[in-house]
C-alpha cells in the first residue's frame, strides 16, 4: 500500500483541475534568435506582473530570464562572490538554498528568525553578528517557506539600510502571490523599494503552478552595469528554451486562471486543519501566505518518533528538523495535498 505524502507540493500531482497550459499558448518558435536576457516579449509581460500585484515600476532591461529560480540564484552567486566567500540564509528556510550556495563554492551561514506569539522576528543582532569580511549577500525568502511569514515592512527597510553598500540582498518572492493574510501596506515584493543592491527572484513555476514548464527570471536593480555583468554570465549559457519563453507571455497574463484551483485547495485544507485542532493540544502557526502550514504538537511527543509512527500507518510527513524549526515537534504539511489524504493525515496526528 502506498504511503500518502503530506508534504507533497508538486501542484501537477495533487488532482487538482488546472487549465491546459496550451489552451492560453502553444509552443512555438522554430527560430532560434538567442537573447542573453530573454525575449523582450516576455519581459515586458514580467513588468506588466510586477506593475499589477506590487505597484513596482520596472523596465525590461531590468528583468534577465532563467530556466528556473535555482538558476536565477546561481546567476547572481556567479557575479557577486568569489568561491570561499560567504552567504547568509535565513532559519528556519528550505533546505535547498544550503546546497545552491555549496554547488558556488561559497559558504552558507544562518541568521536566526524567532516565533514568538504567532510572529517571526528577525534577530538583528544576530545577523549583524554573523556577518564578517566573507559575507557578500543575504538571502530573503519572502514570504517564507516554510513558514509562510513575510518579514515585517520595520525589518524591511532595516536590512535596506544596513546592507547599503555592504552587502547583496537577493530576495526569492515565488510564493508572493499566494497571501491568505497580511497586515496592511505589507511590502510583498521588494521591487516595490528602489534599491541598489537588491535581485528579487520569481517564476512561473508557483505562479502559475507550471513546474514543468521551468522558466524563472531576475529582477535585477537598476545599475546598467549590473545588467551587461549578468547578461554575459546568462550569454554564456542561453538555458532558455525559446518555445517556453514564446509561450510563458500568455500563461503570464492568465495567471489568475492558474491560480484559482490552487487558491481553492489551499484555503480548504487551512481551514480544515483550523477547525481540527479545536480542543486538542495541537497548533496551527499563523500562515500569511504559500503553500504550507505548520502544525506544532506538545513538547510531550517526540518528533522523529511520531515520524515513524505516522509511516507504520501509512502517511509520509516533513518533520521540523528538516527546516531548522526552532521548536519540536513540528510538522511541515503542504497544503496542495488531496484534501481526503490531508484530512486523514491531520486526524492521524492529532490522535497520537
Amino acid at each position: 500500500m502506498p504511503l500518502i505524502d503530506l508534504s507533497i507540493s508538486n501542484p501537477t500531482k495533487v488532482g487538482i483541475s488546472l487549465p491546459d497550459p496550451f489552451a492560453f499558448s502553444s509552443l512555438r518558435g522554430s527560430n532560434y534568435e538567442p537573447r542573453a536576457n530573454g525575449a523582450l516579449e516576455l519581459r515586458e509581460e514580467i513588468c506588466r506582473y510586477y506593475a499589477t500585484e506590487f505597484n513596482s515600476v520596472l523596465h525590461a532591461d531590468r528583468i534577465l530570464i532563467t530556466t528556473s529560480t535555482s538558476e536565477a540564484y546561481s546567476y547572481c552567486f556567479k557575479l557577486i562572490a568569489d568561491p570561499g566567500a560567504s552567504v547568509l540564509l535565513p532559519q528556519p528556510s528550505y533546505p535547498l538554498l544550503q546546497f545552491l550556495v555549496e554547488a558556488e563554492g561559497l559558504q552558507p551561514k544562518s541568521y536566526a528568525m524567532h516565533e514568538a506569539c504567532g510572529q517571526w522576528i528577525l534577530d538583528r543582532e544576530n545577523l549583524i553578528a554573523t556577518c564578517d569580511s566573507s559575507t557578500r549577500a543575504i538571502i530573503l525568502v519572502h514570504p517564507n517557506n516554510p513558514t509562510g511569514h513575510f518579514l515585517t515592512n520595520e525589518d524591511l527597510h532595516w536590512l535596506l539600510e544596513f546592507s547599503r553598500d555592504k552587502y547583496w540582498l537577493i530576495c526569492d518572492e515565488v510564493f508572493a502571490d499566494y497571501v491568505w493574510s497580511q497586515q496592511p501596506g505589507q511590502i510583498r515584493s521588494l521591487s516595490q523599494i528602489p534599491a541598489e543592491n537588491v535581485f528579487c527572484l520569481s517564476g512561473i513555476s508557483k505562479i502559475c503552478a507550471l513546474p514543468q514548464m521551468k522558466l524563472g527570471w531576475i529582477a535585477m536593480p537598476p545599475a546598467s552595469a549590473v545588467h551587461r555583468a549578468l547578461d554575459l554570465v546568462a550569454d554564456t549559457y542561453l538555458s532558455v528554451s525559446s518555445p517556453i519563453q514564446a509561450a510563458a507571455s500568455q500563461w503570464l497574463s492568465n495567471r489568475t486562471s492558474f491560480q484559482a484551483p490552487i487558491r481553492s485547495r489551499c484555503m480548504e485544507n487551512l481551514q480544515w486543519i483550523q477547525d481540527s485542532i479545536q480542543g486538542s493540544a495541537w497548533s496551527l502557526l499563523p500562515v500569511e501566505a504559500g503553500w504550507a502550514a505548520i502544525l506544532q504538537g506538545p513538547s510531550t511527543i517526540d518528533e522523529e518518533q511520531q515520524v515513524l509512527t505516522l509511516l507504520k500507518k501509512g502517511f509520509s510527513v516533513h518533520p521540523g528538523f528538516y527546516y531548522d524549526l526552532p521548536f519540536q515537534p513540528s510538522f511541515v504539511l503542504s497544503l496542495l495535498t488531496p484534501p481526503a489524504d490531508f484530512r486523514a493525515g491531520i486526524s492521524a496526528i492529532i490522535a497520537s
